[in-house]
């Protein structure tokens, strides 16, 4: 090879090099702004919030953003429209809940927020049993001493959720079926929901309970709670929905095809996309709830949601159900949880 050819190749090579380099680093800029952009859009402590309550960046969330040549593009913007004329019943409609995270627990903690695992028990109070006698399983407690401050919840104490391995996992489904729901889901036979106003006094070892396989969870796999404030409006599935929103949210969706003919989405899916925003699943606090099949109150009943569980990769109610425990307000107010309902239904 001549001097020339070899001059021109080795400046090829070293072109090619810095381009690909070049390449490399423009990506990698493109990159850090779009995490960046991420970022800033969905920094938290935030405080602005759309209609419904979800916690929005200072950018709305899903409208365009002010960055070069990008933006967000809003998932449930269709809805939203189809709803405007319920934006403000929706608004008043909030509520606070305290959303919940589950990671699992290296070593188990009777105090701990937690679902599963050893309920924490003072000596010389007997243990909730069924009315066979078997001890009942911890299927959740809630320090809430330790949670953020939720308002008309008691601010310390330890709050426990206790259920059998029956067939309904404790719930009188069949009982609410033949009278009063609500009052027959409140018997406490099969469940029991216990306060510790203090927590202080040395715990025993509580009798075991149901095994995983009678259980929509594994008790011997605990898992930590982790909480975050939020505010949510009624949701889809909520018995007071109609009344809330002085109308049928499928008839609002039905009204806004007649007012945007141009819009290309059919009813059934701007009405299905209508459920999805207003959908309330998922473990929480307070809140509104949401069901697989229906609400068990009546309209007008004064039960609100006092904790949530969902079916999620450990824990499954039945057919990836949704176990619901209401409260009436007053009776929260007095931190008398003797008359909870609880409830839980699947596909």
């Amino acid at each position: 090879m001549n001097t020339g050819k070899a001059v021109l190749l080795s400046s090829a090579i070293v072109l090619a090099l810095l381009g690909a380099a070049g390449g490399g680093l423009y990506l990698l800029d493109r990159k850090m702004k779009h995490t960046y952009y991420r970022f800033q859009l969905n920094t938290p402590g935030d405080k602005s919030r759309n209609l419904t309550g979800d916690k929005t960046p200072k950018q709305t969330r899903g409208e365009p953003a002010d960055a070069e040549g990008c933006g967000l593009k809003d998932e449930h913007a269709l809805a939203k429209a189809a709803l405007a004329p319920a934006a403000l019943a929706l608004e008043r409609s909030q509520r606070p809940l305290l959303r919940i995270a589950l990671a699992p627990m290296a070593r188990d903690e009777t105090r701990a927020s937690k679902v599963g695992g050893r309920a924490y028990w003072a000596a010389g109070r007997e243990y909730p049993r069924d009315p066979q006698g078997r001890p009942l399983s911890l299927l959740a407690q809630i320090d809430l001493a330790a949670v953020p401050k939720m308002p008309g919840y008691p601010e310390r104490g330890l709050l426990q959720f206790f259920i059998s391995g029956d067939d309904y996992y404790g719930a009188a489904l069949d009982a609410a079926d033949r009278g009063d729901r609500m009052q027959a889901l409140a018997q406490q036979k099969g469940f029991r929901v216990v306060y510790w106003a203090d927590a202080s006094a040395p715990d025993v070892a509580p009798p075991a309970g149901a095994a995983a396989e009678q259980l929509p969870f594994d008790p011997a796999k605990p898992r930590r709670m982790t909480f975050s404030t939020d505010y949510e409006s009624i949701g889809i599935a909520d018995v007071g929905l109609n009344d809330a929103l002085g109308g049928d949210p499928a008839e609002l969706a039905a009204q806004y095809l007649r007012e945007h003919p141009q819009t290309t989405d059919s009813y059934e899916e701007l009405t299905d996309k209508v459920s999805e925003y207003l959908d309330r699943s998922g473990h929480k606090l307070g809140g509104h709830p949401q069901f697989t099949q229906s609400d068990p109150r009546e309209p007008g009943d004064r039960r609100v949601l006092l904790f949530q569980l969902d079916s999620d990769d450990q824990m499954m109610w039945g057919d990836s159900g949704i176990a619901n425990f209401f409260i009436d307000p007053d009776d929260l107010a007095r931190a008398d949880f003797s008359r909870v309902s609880y409830h839980w239904d699947c596909y």
